[in-house]
């Protein structure tokens, strides 16, 4: 029977059609200054169908859909009809006990999340469609009212040292200000192999990133890209 399944499922799925979810965020971030009453976040349409959205923020780095969590905020709406080339405007308020929940000294990482149901076709009897229902995660910073300084001056000073290994570096990013410091990217000049995608060094904290497998590389230097509040991405150097 189970040399019969696994010869079965892949003839199925090799005659399905997938049906891909069209909800498009604008944007990458969400910063929530508690300062404000209220942050909101977009969502077009791009797809030539209505699709059914259901929104909700967890605090987890990875989760599933199952993982719901009471967090003190609330979405306006949490579920929502988006139609074809339409959009829809994500209104998300704190409630009376988000200052309480979280520290007043630095930023708190939460995750936005938008799952994308696409509808199923009016011809799906006739046709062998599969539809996928798509999660998009954004970071989603709440940033209490007081904190010191700025997030684009903290990410320019973090303070790097180095230590040599058997095969590369250990490269330790000190973070001494109450602001997550987010990286698009950290690589080794001229050695695209030692490229580290996407990470954040947590406020008053520090991160070590390790690059192997280092060749020849006398004296290195580190690139990296970090990112702002806007999304925008800013390449810095070190030579380490």
């Amino acid at each position: 029977m189970k040399l019969k399944l696994a010869i079965l499922l892949p003839l199925l799925f090799s005659f399905l059609t997938p049906a891909f979810a069209s909800i498009q965020v604008m944007g990458t971030r969400v910063i929530f200054n508690a300062k404000e009453k209220e942050q909101s976040v977009r969502i077009n349409n791009v797809g030539d169908a209505p699709a059914l959205i259901q929104v909700w923020i967890d605090s987890r780095r990875e989760s599933s859909v199952e993982d719901k969590e009471n967090l003190p905020f609330i979405i306006n709406p949490p579920i929502a009809r988006v139609n074809k080339g339409k959009g829809k405007v994500l209104r998300i308020f704190p409630t009376d006990e988000t200052a309480s929940k979280y520290p007043q000294d630095r930023e708190t990482m939460l995750w936005i999340n938008i799952l994308d149901i696409p509808p199923e076709s009016e011809n799906a009897a006739d046709k062998n469609l599969m539809n996928i229902a798509v999660r998009t995660r954004l970071k989603f910073f709440y940033r209490p009212a007081g904190l010191k300084g700025e997030l684009l001056t903290a990410s320019e000073n973090v303070a790097w040292t180095t230590q040599k290994t058997a095969t590369g570096y250990k490269v330790t990013g000190s973070n001494n200000s109450p602001y997550y410091i987010s990286f698009a990217s950290l690589k080794i000049a001229g050695q695209e192999d030692t490229i580290l995608q996407g990470d954040v060094i947590e406020p008053f904290s520090s991160k070590v990133f390790e690059f192997k497998n280092i060749k020849n590389s006398t004296a290195p230097v580190l690139k990296y890209t970090f990112i702002t509040d806007l999304g925008a991405f800013v390449n810095k150097e070190l030579k380490l």
